[in-house]
């Protein structure tokens, strides 16, 4: 496999992003089905299994919550915290973001997070370590900021700055609402959708793709591959 390509772990996905997701993509996870957590979860458990760095913020679900449903997938989270190759953040939890109500110092409060954040990332790119970050969930964002018109400049400013970072994969995790939003700042979008009580997965912005079937377990989505 090209050094190039991060592989996910998951078969399927492997086969329908042709042969693996490049390094310094960044690309959206939508749906209002649970297993977009689910997948999410298991590409990080991947990443986390081959020595990558997992930073995880926090803007929709609590990091307990995010811990116990890594840990309902057999992932030991206490194993990788201890070795700092996870980390979770609560961007929006602190200090200047619980007294803010207005959109303008909530962007000013993130900003000021993101800034050490985005040198800690760096820091670790430039010597050699491998990055994958989730930010779970965009959609989260939207609904305290999307009346603000300075929020689609400061979504794809991070997006082009985490895209620059060769080795860094970013995940973002979003609502179906939010689809058309979150295509215009990533690279594509894995999509989860209920169909006629049939659960199928498709991926945006790549010609060749169509919704294919797959099976949800605790462990993890499975890609019927015999529809590839």
């Amino acid at each position: 496999m090209c050094a190039k390509v991060f592989e996910t772990g998951i078969k399927g996905l492997e086969v329908m992003l042709g042969g693996g997701i490049r390094w310094g993509s960044s690309f959206n996870i939508v749906s209002d089905l649970l297993d977009r957590e689910t997948l999410c979860h298991q590409i990080v458990a991947n990443a986390l299994r081959r020595g990558f760095i997992v930073y995880y913020l926090c803007f929709k679900e609590a990091p307990e919550r995010v811990r116990l449903l890594m840990k309902e997938m057999n992932l030991n989270t206490e194993h990788y915290e201890k070795k700092r190759l996870l980390r979770f953040y609560t961007p929006l939890e602190t200090d200047l973001t619980r007294a803010s109500k207005e959109s303008a110092e909530l962007i000013k409060a993130f900003d000021k997070f993101l800034a050490g954040w985005m040198r800690d990332v760096t820091l670790r790119v430039i010597t050699g370590k491998k990055v994958v970050v989730v930010i779970n969930s965009v959609s989260a964002i939207y609904d305290l900021l999307h009346e603000d018109p300075k929020f689609k400049d400061f979504l794809t400013k991070g997006s082009s700055w985490l895209r620059k970072l060769i080795k860094v994969i970013n995940i973002n995790i979003a609502d179906l609402r939010h689809l058309e939003a979150a295509e215009a700042i990533v690279d594509f979008c894995i999509v989860l959708k209920n169909i006629d009580g049939i659960p199928y997965i498709k991926l945006t912005k790549m010609a060749a793709s169509s919704w294919v079937p797959y099976t949800s377990t605790q462990n993890g989505i499975e890609i019927a591959e015999e529809f590839l």
